[in-house]
């Protein structure tokens, strides 16, 4: 899958003492292009590890192995993965999670090719970092940041999971089949 990089300076080298263990979903609330110039400015102080246009182009904005600054701000989570520290603080979920931005908003359904590509990026996130294709390991922004009324959703993740697992197993089959043939 084509990937263009579109470097953010707004990121933190490293993730502390911590791996990626999720993959949070957000919706950009406007253009793949308008993310692009956003996250490129300092002055925004945010980023996410990649974006998804609705032509199912896939943007990546921060390394990986680095911290974006996409969850941050915590209320009213219902995850029950976020983590805590020994103080009793909540630990910033950015630095044990991955970032990937939608192109649209929250009231317009996503592409074919949206759920294409995200359902093929988050494949290869996930077997990269061993992180569990479930629902407690691909969640949606609104379960770490959800301020007064819970926003209408138009993304399926159920659906999209069940993509990645598809997704998954072709991925397995096309390995093995290749490692075959080349015997």
């Amino acid at each position: 899958m084509p990937i263009i990089q579109v470097p953010s300076a707004n990121f933190y080298p490293g993730r502390k003492s911590y791996k990626p263990e999720a993959i949070v979903i957000h919706i950009m609330q406007g253009t793949l292009f308008g993310t692009d110039c956003w996250f490129q400015s300092p002055v925004s102080k945010a980023s996410a590890h990649y974006g998804i246009g609705k032509a199912g182009q896939v943007h990546q904005y921060v390394n990986e192995r680095d911290t974006a600054l996409h969850t941050g701000r915590i209320e009213s989570p219902t995850w029950k993965l976020i983590k805590q520290a020994p103080n009793g603080l909540i630990v910033n979920p950015d630095y044990y999670t991955i970032g990937i931005e939608l192109e649209g908003d929250m009231n317009i359904d996503w592409t074919a090719e949206m759920y294409d590509s995200s359902s093929r990026l988050i494949s290869e996130i996930c077997m990269r970092w061993n992180i569990p294709v479930d629902r407690d390991h691909i969640i949606g922004h609104h379960e770490i940041y959800a301020p007064g009324k819970r926003p209408r959703n138009s993304v399926n993740l159920d659906w999209l999971i069940e993509l990645v697992i598809q997704t998954r197993h072709l991925v397995t089959y096309q390995l093995q089949f290749k490692s075959m043939v080349t015997k």
